[in-house]
């Protein structure tokens, strides 16, 4: 077994040739997409047998050798299967537009050699050899670079994404499991169950960057500056990427405290569908990168051999981790719980913290089920340009003792 992951590097500014190199093959490779795109949209179909059929061939006419041909039919095939999709389960979707400068690398397309990378120019035996800047810590671990990767330009300035495929290192635990149950939110962060008490990542100082990026980008559409919008769109994603990394850092490394550690959280897939409320809400629900975080989690759980769980969410929020009873009348408040059976008063977050610890145990003693998660690959890179995430200790002796 090996755990996937991908990390991005810049590459080390290229010479007038090489960037020439890599502009024209960005062109090329940008065009080759948009003939499978075209097609498949046009027939509505998702089959990359038919995709292929149709586009490889235009792909080498315009001048892309064989195998960033191949990447080009993969890229129209993805974005189509993504459009069709959402089209399919009846969500709202743009047309898609393929843009930007990217060239997808096939297995045969590229090597890294010392710390280079070597780029294929399509002639047999010629190739382009592009410095990488790598950080020390991930300097040992090229070595199991493994599968497609892709150059893409982000502000002038070129960067590769390589996949890595590293061998788990199994650890061998005794004793009874420690469960950390971790309840995500909008107002906080993540809110973690342990048996010391509740931490709390408190997500207010989040919430109003982005509602201050909100207004920013509102004001660029008012006045059609679109280039603003988008490069404040992805001065808001690196910097939220780096708070979920901090983030997930610090729970992974509390886990670590305890004996037998398991991360449990609650299967949130599809809650954007679910949920839905004023303007407002509906903006804050749309951009809250709860998937962002658990993938970062699960990656950095798995490299220091934490399992990571996923329980049913339902009932955690409103359900008395005291007597067990469950209503909707517990949560007088979006922040509040008090059990109208027993009198139970707590913060609902940290009840459901509790609840999720308590799900996740049950989960353990009646053996495995369904709420495995499909493997992803992990982006573990450092973005720039981002403030840390403060979390703060609240210590509840009725909750230490649930």
């Amino acid at each position: 077994m090996s755990m996937k992951e991908a990390v991005i590097l810049k590459l080390r500014r290229p010479t007038a040739r090489k960037r020439a190199w890599l502009e024209n093959m960005a062109s090329l490779f940008l065009q080759g997409s948009r003939l499978g795109l075209d097609f498949a949209l046009a027939n509505k179909t998702v089959n990359r047998s038919a995709i292929h059929r149709a586009a490889y061939r235009g792909c080498r006419d315009l001048g892309l050798p064989s195998d960033y041909s191949r990447m080009a039919v993969n890229n129209a095939t993805q974005h189509a299967r993504s459009y069709l999709g959402l089209r399919k389960s009846k969500r709202r979707a743009g047309n898609p537009v393929l843009s930007g400068s990217t060239i997808g690398l096939g297995v045969n397309a590229y090597a890294v050699v010392n710390q280079v990378l070597r780029v294929s120019t399509g002639k047999r035996g010629t190739y382009l050899w592009l410095p990488l800047c790598v950080p020390e810590k991930w300097r040992d671990r090229l070595q199991y670079v493994k599968g497609d990767a892709k150059l893409f330009k982000r502000n002038d300035t070129w960067f590769v994404m390589l996949p890595l495929r590293t061998p788990d290192s199994p650890t061998v635990r005794d004793g009874d499991p420690t469960v950390i149950g971790v309840d995500l939110g909008i107002v906080r962060l993540m809110t973690a169950k342990t048996p010391n008490g509740i931490k709390v990542w408190n997500g207010k100082e989040i919430r109003n960057r982005r509602e201050h990026f909100a207004v920013i980008r509102k004001r660029y559409q008012r006045h059609g500056r679109m280039d603003r919008v988008k490069s404040t769109k992805g001065k808001e994603r690196r910097w939220m990427a780096d708070i979920n990394h901090k983030a997930s850092r610090e729970l992974v490394d509390l886990a670590s405290q305890y004996p037998n550690p398991i991360i449990a959280f609650e299967r949130l897939d599809g809650i954007r569908n679910r949920v839905s409320g004023s303007k407002r809400f509906n903006r804050m629900l749309s951009s809250w990168a709860f998937r962002d975080l658990i993938n970062k989690t699960e990656y950095k759980a798995a490299k220091v051999g934490i399992p990571v769980l996923f329980v049913n969410p339902k009932g955690t929020s409103r359900t008395c981790p005291k007597c067990g009873q469950s209503t909707r009348s517990n949560r007088p408040t979006q922040a509040d719980f008090r059990c109208v059976a027993c009198g139970y008063r707590g913060n609902a977050d940290a009840v459901a913290s509790i609840n999720i610890s308590v799900k996740a145990i049950d989960l353990l003693s009646h053996g495995p089920s369904d709420t495995a998660r499909p493997a992803r690959v992990q982006v573990a890179s450092q973005p720039d340009g981002a403030s840390g995430c403060s979390p703060s200790v609240h210590l509840n002796s009725n909750l230490a003792s649930s």
